[in-house]
């Protein structure tokens, strides 16, 4: 009796997570690959930006992706900078991810 009860928990806990993987969609691809070019252009600095926020941003123009979001590079340090990050991101099946734009707005 207990077996199909814990079988259908584990179903749907299953169903409800998503698999328990990351979500491959293209807004979230585009946004990790710019994420991933911000760090690489801010070097040993620290940052702070909100990941899910980029991806809700992206609007799909032609064939790349665009988004920004509000990054503060240094956090609480003395020389914090306020900016907004602008990013252009080119999602293709089977191909990298390539970003063809990406500004640091003051």
């Amino acid at each position: 009796m207990k077996f199909p009860i814990v079988m259908m928990t584990a179903i749907c806990l299953s169903a409800c997570s998503g698999g328990g993987g990351a979500s491959n969609s293209p807004k979230e691809r585009a946004a990790a690959a710019c994420e991933a070019e911000a760090k690489i252009r801010i070097g040993e600095k620290t940052y702070q930006l909100d990941a899910a926020a980029l991806a809700q941003s992206a609007k799909l123009e032609d064939d790349v992706w665009a988004m920004q979001v509000p990054i503060v590079i240094d956090p609480g340090l003395r020389d914090e900078a306020k900016q907004t990050l602008e990013c252009k991101v080119r999602v293709q099946e089977g191909k990298p991810d390539e970003v063809t734009y990406i500004n640091f707005i003051f």
